[in-house]
């Protein structure tokens, strides 16, 4: 009677230390998959940045753009007034 309840104690640890295993190895998993995740993550963030960066530039050489037309069509309003008059 002694050595079943023995048998059936074994038998269950056996069965929790197997779980065991196997939740160890799924959590490893998902610790590897979590850090590939995050990574790629840090990555698309930096491509973002690097994107706003770009289109930050683009948009300040495009209002020097603006400046110059503008000024040029100022002289050439200045000329047309000058030739009407």
């Amino acid at each position: 009677m002694v050595i079943d309840l023995f048998t059936v104690m074994e038998q269950k640890l056996e069965m929790v230390l197997s779980q065991f295993g196997s939740l160890k190895e799924a959590n490893a998993a998902l610790q590897k998959s979590l850090a590939a995740k995050e990574q790629a993550l840090a990555e698309k963030e930096q491509a973002l940045k690097e994107a706003e960066a770009a289109l930050a530039k683009i948009s300040q050489e495009r209002e020097v753009v603006r400046q110059r037309i503008d000024k040029i069509l100022n002289r050439l309003e200045i000329l047309d007034t000058g030739e009407s008059a």
